[in-house]
């Protein structure tokens, strides 16, 4: 069993979710959605970031405009510049190893340590039906026991994950 990919999909209830396809089925979780103030308090922190590195740089730059024979202080500002840059790749790639999600091998292992997380095995489906509505690919499950559900992504990997599935799914 292995995993196919991973795409972020919305529900019937509008509820976004992130979708692991699986050999052996899928698994659903809710998925972090960014809060306005979320994304006002990273756009703030960028923007620090990118003020910061403009004024050091104009600084380095115009030391060694007006300050000619000290030109250790245009370097001393170039210096902080880099350690600007280098600071801030820092901070991403340790915000990206924060919010790495783990790899499970099935969609069941997935379900069980997930909290949150509904599973699809690959036995309850009985049909797949893909569609392309506007610019969003849907995924019409019928499913064996329950409602049918219905995934809607505008990633076009939602359809690239579900098209061995379609129109019965692999093995059946």
């Amino acid at each position: 069993m292995s995993r196919q990919g991973r795409v972020a999909v919305r529900d019937d209830a509008g509820e976004w979710r992130l979708l692991d396809v699986y050999d052996d089925g899928w698994c659903d979780a809710p998925a972090p959605v960014r809060t306005v103030e979320e994304t006002r308090r990273r756009l703030r922190e960028l923007l620090a970031w990118m003020g910061a590195l403009v004024v050091l740089f104009g600084g380095a730059a115009v030391a060694a405009v007006l300050l000619p024979d000290s030109l250790w202080v245009s370097f001393l500002l170039l210096g902080a510049s880099v350690a600007v840059v280098a600071a801030a790749g820092l901070r991403v790639a340790v915000t990206r190893v924060g919010n790495r999600t783990p790899e499970f091998a099935t969609s069941a292992a997935q379900a069980a340590a997930v909290d949150g997380s509904r599973r699809v095995a690959v036995s309850d489906v009985r049909a797949v039906e893909l569609q392309r509505a506007g610019h969003e690919d849907a995924v019409t499950v019928t499913v064996r026991r329950g409602p049918t559900v219905v995934y809607r992504s505008p990633d076009r990997t939602l359809g690239r994950l579900f098209q061995p599935w379609s129109p019965r799914p692999p093995g059946r």
